[in-house]
């Protein structure tokens, strides 16, 4: 993951890639992320906490906007390295001020913080995932519990 600010403005953002056969823990945070997709294919589950997940497929040019502090998280069901650019505001120049820029969106929510560790996860999460590989003749690249 490569992150950077733009030009000491307020504008923040990261570009992530992940292999096939994987995905990325569920976290969430403030409103105003814009997930880009520049490659792979996949789905995104989101969800405010409490409620049915909701499951978004994507591919090259799709954009992902999750909801101020629904859950969300990313998964690669393609044959090819999935890559992202997510875009925020909330730089470190105005952490604080924002509401945004705290250690919360990676910190286990049973921390206190935003994210879901993986052995904490809805067991429908990884049925889920395992079934759109099977569906594309892919295998799980995730250990098990």
């Amino acid at each position: 993951m490569v992150c950077f600010e733009l030009s000491n403005n307020t504008l923040c953002g990261h570009i992530a890639q992940f292999p096939v056969g994987t995905y990325k823990k569920a976290h969430r945070h403030g409103p105003g992320a814009h997930v880009i997709i520049l490659s792979g294919q996949g789905y995104s589950l989101m969800w405010p906490e409490g409620e049915p997940m909701q499951k978004f497929v994507w591919g090259p040019g799709s954009l992902i906007v999750p909801p101020d502090r629904w859950f969300h998280q990313h998964f690669n069901a393609g044959t090819e390295p999935a890559r992202y650019l997510a875009l925020r505001w909330g730089s470190k120049k105005f952490y604080g001020i924002m509401g945004e820029g705290s250690d919360r969106p990676f910190k286990d929510v049973k921390a206190g913080g935003d994210q879901i560790e993986y052995e904490d996860e809805d067991p429908l999460v990884r049925q889920t995932f395992e079934a759109a590989l099977a569906k594309a003749g892919l295998k799980s690249k995730m250990k098990t519990a």
